[in-house]
């Protein structure tokens, strides 16, 4: 007749369990907290993220040197759109005065790579040739890029992005005003519409909100 085992629990091995236990279990904690998508980012009021982000339809345009501007040039970095036209009176130049504002701060963030490209494209196809966005929107800043197009191609991209503008009739047709939306549109680098910054514009609170947004992005990919 065969004894049955005998199994016995002193001190140490009742320690060695615990530890086994808590082990395991700290194991679970720390894959859950993996597999848990971090917190969304939490911005300023004059910050709107979309969820989800809206996605882009092709469009070709072109910029202020001549070259095709379509969609494959919003892919692979983060661009900042704003919708305007050189003769506009005080809204464009003063968000543009932002811009190179919010560009050079921006610059000088730790993470080279999330530097976004600028963009003013123009509502008014009519007046903005190629030639006169290459002398108004370098004038400032260098790196920024002008886009225009045909009456018809700038429509298609502005009724994607929900962008309003109407040409006020003038008695002097050379001379007339355009109304247009003053939002800047933030594009990720899958070139999809990520987030809206509207005026009043703080440079301070669009880089914090620009740094969260990015960071959150590359966490969730």
């Amino acid at each position: 007749m065969h004894n049955s085992p005998k199994y016995s629990c002193d001190g140490k091995g009742l320690t060695l369990w615990l530890v086994a236990i808590a082990a395991l279990i700290g194991g679970v904690l720390a894959a859950n907290q993996l597999l848990q998508p971090p917190a969304a980012p939490v911005l300023s009021q004059s910050t709107t993220r979309l969820v989800p982000a809206r996605v882009l339809q092709a469009f070709e345009l072109i910029d202020h040197t001549g070259a095709a501007f379509n969609l494959e040039r919003l892919r692979g970095h983060w661009s900042f759109l704003f919708f305007g036209y050189t003769h506009c009176p005080d809204i464009c130049p003063t968000t543009l005065n932002t811009l190179n504002v919010l560009a050079r701060t921006i610059a000088t963030l730790p993470e080279p790579a999330s530097t976004p490209q600028y963009l003013f494209v123009s509502v008014d196809p009519e007046r903005d040739t190629p030639e006169l966005l290459a002398k108004f929107v370098p004038y400032f800043n260098p790196t920024f890029i002008g886009v225009t197009g045909t009456t018809s191609a700038i429509d298609m991209l502005t009724k994607q992005l929900s962008i309003m503008h109407m040409k006020i009739e003038s008695d002097r047709p050379d001379n007339y005003l355009v109304d247009h939306s003053a939002a800047l549109l933030l594009i990720d680098p899958q070139g999809n519409l990520h987030a809206l910054m509207s005026p009043p514009f703080d440079t301070d609170r669009m880089t914090q909100d620009f740094q969260k947004l990015t960071a959150y992005y590359e966490a969730i990919q």
